[in-house]
């Protein structure tokens, strides 16, 4: 190829690039103001009582966290409750703020899979073996662990055998572990759903074997950055200064210091604020990131052996209603924080909570959405809100 030609063809790639960001850049800014409809007096009577229910929820519980909420896309309420150093009232928190997410991570991951799916550089029916060709467990496939049923141990205990629990552990030592100690499975691939920490590490170290990176920088270049979202990072334990974040608390109110399974990244380790998620929660609502069959089948149910209203699409647990709308939702735990992130897909609403406190009054939300959603108060309702959560994170 000629000088000449060859400058032309750069000059044509940067120009194809320029165009879709461009695009991309201009579907961000038309999600700052959503054009779905909504009553202004309606919102200010909601807020009200919104700011009163928190409010006497940091009262009556100690709640210690930051509040997004949206309707039919809009910011119906946002506020900040308490400080990030709990024990001595030290530095009020802010919207603005990042929480370690613990389990609501799970999204993240998955969303990287399908974005990763979409270049074409995987098919959700991979084996791991095409990753790692010594890997020793056959028949798991990168959907099985999207979807909890790969069958594989826990590696938060595993690894207590194989490591000093003194030096942080990474996403591929993981993955040395099992190809050279093979713990035991749970089950065999694909019989059932078993909430899987180790499935969404596994996960994670594939992003990193296909981009040639690291999680973080992985996620923090493709995902974040363009997609406007400047407060959120994945946790990297040899750089802990990277970002600010407010710390977690444990039942004592001591902050929490990271472990040596603060390593792993993919089924925890995502740090975000709730302005971040909501706009996260917008993106979901549109086809900046994903395509369509990629987002909804983060959201549909994807365990078909599972009975009753209750399963796991990719990276988010599930709940059908009875008139067949889907709720999505994920709640976590880790380290001193607790997490939560509820979406209405049928109404676009969404309930974004996140604190730094190990006991942060999350079991009590029913009265939240008894205002959002005008429903009378029930003390024999049979699901609460924060739906069910497996043990863990």
């Amino acid at each position: 190829m000629t000088n000449k030609k060859f400058i032309i063809s750069i000059c044509l790639l940067f120009s194809i690039i320029g165009c879709s960001e461009n695009k991309k850049s201009t579907a961000l800014k038309k999600l700052a103001a959503s054009d779905r409809p909504y009553d202004p007096k309606e919102f200010k009577i909601k807020e009200e009582k919104i700011e009163a229910f928190f409010e006497n929820l940091h009262h009556k519980t100690g709640f210690n966290g930051c509040v997004w909420i949206s309707k039919n896309e809009h910011k119906l309420y946002a506020g900040a409750f308490g400080y990030k150093d709990i024990k001595h009232q030290k530095d009020v928190l802010t919207i603005n703020d990042v929480f370690q997410l613990a389990s609501v991570s799970k999204q993240f991951t998955a969303a990287a899979i399908l974005h990763l799916m979409e270049q074409g550089k995987l098919k959700l029916s991979d084996p791991v073996q095409k990753f790692y060709p010594n890997f020793p467990y056959q028949g798991i496939t990168l959907k099985m662990l999207l979807l909890h049923r790969g069958g594989l141990g826990n590696y938060t205990y595993f690894s207590e055998l194989y490591c000093d629990r003194k030096t942080p552990i990474s996403n591929q030592d993981v993955v040395n572990m099992m190809i050279k100690n093979k713990p035991p499975i749970y089950f065999f691939p694909d019989r059932r759903f078993d909430y899987s920490n180790t499935g969404y590490v596994l996960l994670a170290a594939i992003v990193e074997k296909i981009s040639g990176m690291k999680f973080d920088q992985y996620m923090r270049s493709e995902i974040f950055k363009p997609l406007g979202m400047n407060h959120t990072y994945i946790y990297n334990i040899a750089n802990k200064n990277a970002f600010d974040f407010s710390p977690g608390h444990d039942k004592n109110l001591r902050m929490t210091e990271s472990g040596y399974l603060d390593g792993a990244m993919g089924d925890k380790g995502a740090y975000s604020s709730v302005a971040d998620l909501a706009i996260w929660d917008r993106i979901l609502h549109s086809d900046i990131f994903l395509k369509k069959s990629s987002i909804d089948s983060l959201s549909k149910p994807g365990n078909h052996h599972l009975k009753g209203p209750f399963n796991y699409g990719y990276g988010w647990r599930t709940y059908t209603l009875p008139n067949g709308t889907n709720i999505n939702y994920h709640g976590g735990w880790w380290n001193g924080y607790k997490t939560f992130f509820f979406r209405d897909l049928k109404n676009h609403n969404a309930i974004i909570v996140l604190s730094n406190r190990e006991h942060s009054g999350f079991r009590e939300l029913d009265g939240l959405v008894d205002i959002i959603y005008d429903r009378k108060p029930d003390a024999n309702r049979k699901y609460s809100v924060y739906m069910h959560h497996s043990p863990g994170y």
